[in-house]
């Protein structure tokens, strides 16, 4: 659902969330807009991580000096974990207290973390009558949103374009937006965005680079394997950084889809509608029916040459990367300790497996 100002403004408190940043930020431009078109004198922005509820409240609370409407808007909500609604009820007509999500940074626990605190400050905004709008797109809708905002740069994009710029951002919008208009400057005056135009100059998540990297280590491809590692690490001194952070959970996380992707292979079930009784023996984390359309794609072909036995000893070989990097097992470098545990993965996938 399209962000309302007009549904906004109706309401004393006001929450914006949800995992498109891009969006949230549109949304809170409309606002500062609106709250500004008198005067800039009664819009005070205030840090969730350097005041509490209680300041917020107060703050909105207090009448209008040059314009009709108090405007607070609190940035980087979930750095507040005091989830504090008092006085909420109380603001005035003409208090607007805005209360911004903004996306934070951490590792895959701290988002899991993250993403529960937001949802208790969703139902708390909620519960005080507040009106809140959670940003979200449909992965298979992201490459087709991507075109329409193509148009509106005034390029066309091929289809394959999209699919290509959505696949490399992680299926984020936001960051596909971003990327987007990189490429379109890049074209200059022709008109069309090719798929080869967003290969070249669009910069891909880390995500993606770790799905290419388990890509060539399928494949055999050792050299473009370890190429792909060494994006991920960025230097030898980040890579135990490197490595707890993105490429050890997201390996994993791309070796448990595979494995659910020879599940639904083996059941010969349709990808995009699996049968629950199939659906009932996967695991819930990553949930299968909730990854995006590039990402299954992914996972079934992977799947095709693959085997429940190369993908334990996979997991096997990240589990020991995991304790060498730990100091449980002995080990080298971390960065040698990486390499080690995808040339054994290589190693392991060589032997191709009949679909």
């Amino acid at each position: 659902m399209a962000f309302s100002i007009e549904k906004a403004l109706k309401s004393r408190v006001v929450m914006l969330s949800g995992d498109e940043d891009c969006l949230r930020m549109r949304a809170l431009q409309e606002i500062v807009a609106a709250a500004t078109l008198e005067d800039e004198f009664d819009l005070q922005v205030l840090d969730a991580g350097e005041s509490d509820p209680v300041q917020w409240s107060a703050s909105a609370g207090t009448a209008p000096f040059l314009s009709s409407r108090r405007t607070v808007i609190v940035r980087h909500l979930l750095r507040c974990d005091e989830i504090d609604t008092t006085g909420w009820n109380q603001l005035p007509d003409s208090a607007l207290l805005v209360l911004v999500a903004d996306e934070e940074t951490g590792d895959e626990n701290k988002q899991r973390t993250l993403a529960t605190l937001r949802g208790k400050w969703e139902a708390a905004a909620r519960a005080a009558s507040g009106h809140v709008d959670v940003f979200k797109v449909d992965a298979k809708q992201v490459a087709e949103s991507l075109r329409q905002e193509a148009i509106r740069l005034g390029k066309k994009m091929s289809p394959r374009a999209g699919e290509a710029l959505a696949e490399m951002c992680g299926g984020s919008l936001s960051r596909a937006l971003d990327e987007l208009e990189k490429v379109a400057l890049y074209v200059g005056n022709n008109e069309q965005i090719s798929e080869s135009d967003v290969r070249t100059v669009a910069m891909p998540s880390r995500e993606w680079n770790v799905y290419k990297m388990v890509d060539s280590a399928i494949q055999g491809d050792a050299g473009e394997a370890l190429r792909h590692l060494r994006i991920l690490v960025g230097s030898v001194t980040k890579a135990e950084d490197s490595a707890f952070r993105t490429i050890l959970p997201t390996l994993q996380r791309q070796i448990r889809l595979i494995w659910q992707a020879r599940v639904i292979l083996d059941h010969r079930a349709a990808p995009d509608n699996v049968p629950d009784k199939i659906l009932s023996i996967l695991p819930d984390n990553p949930q299968w029916s909730k990854q995006a359309p590039f990402v299954k794609g992914k996972a079934m072909r992977a799947a095709k040459s693959t085997s429940f036995g190369q993908l334990s000893q996979c997991l096997r070989l990240l589990s020991d990367a995991d304790a060498r990097l730990k100091g449980i097992l002995p080990g080298y470098s971390a960065m040698e300790t990486l390499e080690q545990m995808l040339l054994g993965m290589v190693e392991v996938l060589k032997l191709r497996v009949a679909a």
